[in-house]
This record gives C-alpha cells, structure tokens and sequence, in this order.
C-alpha cells in the first residue's frame, strides 16, 4: 500500500509540475505545450516508461520534458526565468497545501482511525515527494530547472553554461550513485537528509 501511495504522489506531483512549466509557457506566449496536448494535470500524458521503471527500480525518476520553445516568448529572459521556476513553485505550494491540510487533520481530527491514518500517511508522502522535486530541481545543474533560470542571466557564450551542457547528465549520474554508494556504505542516505 505504501510503495501505491508513493508511486501516486511522485506521478501526481510530476504532472503538476510539468503542468506549470507547460500553462506559463502558454501565458508567455509559446503555444507549443498546448499543440503537444501537455497542458493537463493527467499523469499519463506526462509519464515518461523509463522514469517510471527507473522509480520503481532504483527510486529515482522522472516525467517526459514539457516541450517548448522559448523563440516563441514575448519576452525572451522573462519567459524563460518564469517558466523555469514554475514548476519548482508549483511543487512547493502543492507541498505547503498538503502541509496545512495535514496540520488541520491532526489538530481537528476527532478520532484517529485506520482512514485518517491512510490519509495522514498520503499527505505526508505527498509533502516529502513535492519538497524532494522542488528542492532537486532548484539546482543549477543541467538540464534541471534551476540551470535554466541561473542561466537566463548570463550570456550564451559563458563557461558555466557550456561546461554544464556538456557535462550536466553525468553530474547528476554521479550524484545519484554517490549517494546511493554512500548509502550502502555508511547507511546514510545523502538525498532524504537534503
């Protein structure tokens, strides 16, 4: 039951996530998550087959990128750093509500049964999965979101930006098995502590 919840809240907090970055493309002018179809909050048409067996193998994973094409901005810089961050905020205030929601259920709550402990428990993972995806997508990594908006400030030409284009998916290959390598050996999970 719990490995269904988690799977819930990951896929439902990625849909959400992809949902914002696809709606503030569209507001910003770019029309091409709506032609996509990927302006939704349905989680199977954000699923992506490998981050879902890459979740349920190892617990990592991740939903297909959101198409878009920012030469369509009205405002090119703007539009980038709004729909980069979009995502990023959209997790952290579906964590935040979640938070309040579980808050009130344990204050208002008048006796605790096998329901509301489902419900206490899904709030909870629900909080853990959306603060997990804001707080990893924030990094300045690419191709993370916060690569996106660190980089909307510099010019196309800086070091940084090439390095990490280059480099990006193997930064966070290493990252990820880092983490788990020091996991194994120190029982230390690197990942749930940040």
């Amino acid at each position: 039951v719990i490995f269904l919840i988690i799977i819930v809240a990951f896929f439902i907090s990625l849909a959400v996530h992809e949902f914002a970055h696809g709606f503030t493309a569209v507001k910003m002018g770019d029309p091409t998550p709506k032609l996509a179809g990927r302006v939704t909050l349905n989680p199977f048409k954000h699923i992506s087959l490998y981050g879902l067996l890459c979740f349920v193998l190892l617990g990592v994973g991740w939903a297909k990128p959101m198409p878009i094409n920012p030469l369509n901005f009205k405002k090119y810089r703007k539009g980038i750093r709004l729909t980069s961050i979009a995502g990023i905020l959209a997790n952290f205030i579906l964590g935040l509500i979640c938070a309040i929601i579980f808050a009130l259920i344990i204050a208002f709550a008048p006796v605790s049964n096998v329901y509301i402990e489902y419900i206490l428990l899904t709030l909870q993972y629900f909080m853990l999965v959306n603060s997990f995806l804001a707080l990893f997508n924030i990094l300045p990594i690419y191709p993370l979101d916060g690569f996106n908006f660190v980089t909307s400030f510099m010019k196309a030409d800086n070091k940084f930006i090439q390095y990490n284009v280059r480099n990006g998916f193997k930064i966070l290959l290493g990252i990820l098995l880092a983490t788990v390598l020091i996991d194994l050996l120190f029982g230390f999970d690197i990942l749930d502590f940040y």
